[in-house]
């Protein structure tokens, strides 16, 4: 049986998303990079909408850490119905790890020129920092994120399948979550991943008592051990 806290973690994934969706369209309130210089110049003094961005960083890094918690209950989910070295589950954890590493780095390199000025005083002037730094957020964000995001679906899809730990619909949605996000090259935004984990969430929270269902495999071993053990007390 899980645990009270275990029971409630996916709410965590649904409370991820909010937080994304929301930090994103705060930390995006900045000047194109082909913006004229005009516009570039008016953000440089404009301490709302820096404030703004300060305020999107952060709330994407709190997302960054409540994903963690989804996270975790996802990964023990599938690695009790895996069996073996759970290598799998395992991966899924890794990449998911990356992920929310990823995404914080993205967070403080998008809201750098903004932290400089608002917070530290700085006297920024160059426009070619309000070009370049959030820009590079966002790329490190949807490149390392986004492939970090796709080993996430693509292993938990196949320990669904395998076990039917979840409906198997929802790996099937995963892994067109995963093409998508394979095939967008320019990698306009990273939702797929985001409705997955949302709707990886609910299907999660509305399962009762025993997270899964045991392997014949994994019951045979544990029978195995039992007996093992048995013997040794006897002997």
């Amino acid at each position: 049986m899980i645990s009270r806290i275990e029971r409630w973690a996916p709410i965590a994934g649904i409370v991820f998303v909010v937080l994304m969706v929301t930090g994103s369209m705060l930390v995006s309130n900045v000047p194109s990079p082909n913006a004229p210089q005009h516009q570039i110049a008016s953000y440089l003094t404009d301490s709302a909408q820096q404030t703004r961005n300060l305020i999107g960083a952060y709330l994407w890094v709190v997302g960054a850490l409540t994903f963690l918690v989804f996270l975790m209950r996802l990964r023990n989910d599938l690695r009790r119905v895996e069996g073996g070295t759970g290598y799998l589950s395992n991966l899924a954890f890794g990449a998911g790890v990356a992920f929310a590493a990823v995404w914080m780095v993205s967070a403080a390199i998008s809201a750098s020129v903004a932290y400089a000025i608002t917070s530290r005083g700085a006297p920024v002037t160059d426009a070619d920092l309000v070009r370049v730094l959030p820009p590079l957020g966002r790329l490190l964000l949807l490149l390392g994120g986004g492939f970090a995001g796709i080993l996430v679906l693509l292993a938990a899809s196949a320990v669904i399948i395998r076990t039917g730990v979840f409906a198997r619909w929802l790996a099937w949605l995963g892994i067109v979550a995963a093409i998508v996000l394979l095939f967008d090259v320019v990698y306009r935004d990273i939702s797929p991943f985001w409705v997955w984990v949302f709707i990886a969430s609910i299907v999660m929270l509305t399962r009762r008592g025993e997270t899964a269902r045991t392997p014949l495999s994994v019951r045979l071993e544990e029978a195995g051990t039992t007996r093992e053990e048995a013997g040794t007390t006897v002997a």
